[in-house]
């Protein structure tokens, strides 16, 4: 079973920080998007096991998903979750108008799709201007399944994801979603190496 990687305080503190750069970068462009605020809080960065994961979210719960593969630095499976109930709140919401939910459920893929990848390349955008490589990036794959059929799939249980809880405000609705990447221990050190290398630069 792979170790958790233990960052260092200021190693965590940076992660955090380039993600909420990046969040806060995926709220402006969605408020653009859809013409209201939509806040998105600051992200809480932990690194737990895929099979903690799964528990997390409720084995037996249906979640959505937009996943991007992204090869560079390091190497990843980027995911942004919503439980599925919070998926259609989301795309009425941000629709503004009364639809009836057979017209969300129509709407729900096209709708998170452009969320997620609003969302996942701002995120990715940021950590690659900070440490001035390139990521390349995969078209969004939306998916709605339940949360150990979404990752069983790319991972194994005991493998290390990077976990990173953000909570979505919009039209006085407090969502929570999550965003994952989904890395080796190769990658993984290799994440810890790309960080000692930006403190080193500070």
């Amino acid at each position: 079973m792979p170790e958790k990687p233990l960052l260092a305080e200021l190693e965590e503190d940076l992660l955090g920080e380039l993600f909420n750069i990046g969040v806060g970068q995926a709220a402006d462009a969605l408020s653009s998007m859809v013409e209201q605020e939509i806040k998105l809080s600051v992200p809480e960065v932990d690194f737990i096991t895929v099979t903690e994961l799964a528990h997390y979210l409720g084995e037996e719960d249906s979640i959505c998903s937009v996943a991007q593969q992204m090869t560079g630095p390091f190497n990843a499976k980027s995911m942004l979750l919503f439980p599925e109930e919070n998926s259609l709140e989301i795309v009425r919401k941000m629709l503004g108008a009364e639809l009836p939910d057979e017209t969300l459920v129509e709407l729900q893929q096209e709708t998170l799709s452009e969320i997620g990848n609003i969302v996942l390349n701002a995120c990715i955008g940021a950590l690659s201007r900070s440490v001035n490589e390139e990521f390349k990036v995969s078209l969004p794959v939306f998916r709605l399944a339940k949360s150990h059929e979404l990752l069983d799939d790319t991972a194994e249980p005991n493998d290390i994801v990077l976990f990173i809880r953000i909570n979505l405000v919009l039209s006085e609705s407090d969502i929570t979603g999550y965003l994952v990447f989904l890395m080796g221990s190769l990658s993984l050190q290799k994440l810890r190496d790309v960080l000692k290398v930006m403190l080193d630069n500070l």
